[in-house]
């Protein structure tokens, strides 16, 4: 595909540096699609305030309203308090400006009520990406399908049930996960060792501390597969906020009434100030750090400040199996990296868990009972715990012939079905799939609008550099710490600075910049501007590092030895960018 025919893809989901599920899997595709050269990424991020600086390496912009009449209005108002969150009163603003071919919004189905009225819905092409974690089918899925270009559900059981239901635009393509983060460490027994876990047997369990995740059924697992094996030493590893007692489980208070013993369950403990963690039996939240000294720091994980995704597969490599009991889920992106740092997993046999739960995939099915959530009148699975038991001693019975087995399993399933390479692939064969929107009119005028380089040049000038950024806001700031490196490097040369007008305002008094030009598309023909056999061009060099760090990580200018280097997207900020 070329540049000109290049997709804007508006993503709409959680901050992609929230520690959720929607969050990773927002920062797992949009660093995959920012890298493909068809596409243009931008994102629309849940959970962080509109105008706000998201210093990612795409376009972004924050969905919660900052506008203080907007405030004024939902303040009270629990419904629209809600709609704020996932953008409702910010989101019209963001495609006006943005303008994107596609529409692709990843949130729970609630999360787009009345999205078909908004005036942009029939003017582009819109996708919704959206977990269905129960039967029956919620009546805002069934009523949102006919409204969409395309339905996309992260679990199989949800496409089966709404084509039953008649619905056709249904498609399962399951969340992003990256499994090159998450593998079996050589050095297991060595992490094991530096938490004094090293002769246990660990069963884990990662999970957001919400009603959904069947704790209480764990814990009953637990104490009644030690009762029936004392020579077992298990430990239940719980790696989550142990302190979400208003939207969770009281943990330590089910532990005192089941009479399990507080050595025999392991939190996770993270400095919020030096990132050091340790895993140990839970002490409360605020404690001081043992390795920073920073007091009322050390505490258990938040949906906002987590491990690294480093420290998260050291956790998993801590574990000998994984046991993932729940109502209903999405999907439950831990058992697919669970399954990549090399576990076998149990998974309640219901909703997205037939995805996850069979031997083929690298799992054991957890047997479940029937009950009516209230209210809602969904069908839920409360975790048989005698199953639960059961199960772990047949995980931990195995010889290690057949452990290794069923393991790898689950490692290529989770590579072919959950990879970021696999899924951003089938949102890319989606994308491309959909009519294709009528150009801008505006944008038409603009790529077919030709002008005279010479004409904006003072003639004085004769030692010209070009540095190019076109948009947006945040990449024309950043890009404004290159040019006292620029100028040190070539102190004789006047430095032009092309970009929108609407960014002007940006460059106002910058010492460095010699003269401002309004953006061109020919200002990214490397040929015209610094010059090619009898053309002499315009520029000494023309620095074009949108260019460098969206298509190449670097060019020659003139085949000479300039080179710039500009990765916003490298190895580093891919390890960096957002904790776990």
């Amino acid at each position: 595909m070329s540049r000109s025919k290049k997709l804007k893809v508006l993503v709409h989901s959680n901050h992609s540096r929230l520690v959720t599920g929607f969050g990773k899997n927002a920062k797992n595709i949009l660093l995959a699609l920012h890298k493909d050269p068809d596409i243009e990424v931008i994102e629309a991020a849940n959970g962080v305030k509109f105008g706000a600086d998201l210093m990612t390496p795409w376009e972004s912009h924050g969905t919660h309203p900052s506008d203080p009449n907007i405030l004024q209005q939902i303040q009270g108002d629990q419904a629209k308090e809600r709609m704020a969150q996932y953008g409702f009163y910010t989101i019209d603003r963001i495609i006006e400006e943005t303008k994107p071919d596609i529409y692709l919004g990843v949130e729970d189905i609630w999360a787009f009520t009345d999205y078909q009225k908004k005036p942009w819905w029939n003017k582009i092409n819109k996708v919704l990406w959206t977990t269905l974690d129960s039967l029956p089918i919620l009546d805002q899925a069934i009523q949102m399908e006919p409204h969409c270009d395309k339905m996309l559900v992260w679990a199989s059981f949800a496409e089966e049930e709404m084509k039953r239901l008649g619905h056709k635009k249904v498609e399962t393509i399951h969340g992003a996960v990256d499994y090159s983060n998450f593998f079996p460490l050589e050095n297991r027994k060595d992490i094991r060792k530096r938490f004094g876990i090293d002769d246990d047997y660990i069963i884990g369990f990662v999970f957001k501390n919400q009603l959904r995740k069947s704790v209480p059924n764990l814990l009953q697992g637990f104490k009644t597969f030690k009762e029936q094996n004392p020579e077992v030493k298990a430990k239940l590893l719980l790696h989550t906020d142990w302190s979400e007692v208003g939207q969770g489980w009281d943990i330590p208070r089910y532990m005192r009434e089941m009479n399990i013993a507080k050595e025999d369950v392991l939190s996770t403990y993270l400095c919020h100030s030096c990132d050091f963690y340790f895993i140990s039996h839970y002490q409360g939240e605020d404690k001081n750090c043992p390795k920073c000294k920073q007091q009322k720091c050390f505490k258990t994980k938040t949906s906002s400040k987590g491990v690294s995704e480093e420290q998260l597969n050291e956790i998993y490599n801590c574990m000998d199996v994984y046991c993932h009991p729940f109502t209903s889920g999405g999907q439950e992106l831990p058992i697919q990296e669970a399954k990549a740092a090399g576990l076998i997993t149990l998974v309640t046999e219901y909703s997205c868990g037939t995805d996850s739960c069979y031997e083929h995939q690298g799992g054991m099915p957890l047997a479940w009972n029937e009950y009516r959530e209230p209210q809602t009148q969904f069908i839920k699975s409360s975790t048989c715990p005698n199953d639960i038991a059961r199960k772990l001693k047949q995980v931990y019975s195995m010889d290690d012939v057949d452990k290794w087995t069923l393991s790898t399993k689950g490692m290529k399933h989770v590579k072919e079905n959950f990879s970021v390479e696999t899924i951003t692939k089938k949102l890319k064969e989606t994308f491309l799939k959909l009519k294709k929107p009528t150009p801008n009119k505006e944008n038409k005028e603009n790529e077919s609008k030709q002008i005279n380089i010479e004409d904006l040049l003072d003639k004085e000038a004769k030692d010209r550099i070009l540095l190019v950024m076109p948009e947006s806001a945040g990449d024309v700031f950043m890009t404004t710490s290159l040019l006292p490196s620029i100028k040190k490097a070539y102190p004789d040369k006047d430095i032009y600075f092309s970009t929108k007008k609407e960014y002007y305002p940006i460059l106002e008094a910058n010492p460095y910049i010699y003269k401002v030009l309004e953006y061109s598309p020919q200002m990214e023909n490397l040929p015209l501007m610094e010059g090619r056999l009898d053309h002499k061009g315009y520029f000494e060099i023309c620095f074009l590092p949108h260019i460098g760090t969206q298509r190449h990580l670097d060019y020659l200018h003139q085949g000479d030895s300039d080179v710039i280097m500009f990765d916003l997207h490298s190895e580093n900020y891919n390890k960096e960018y957002a904790p776990n």
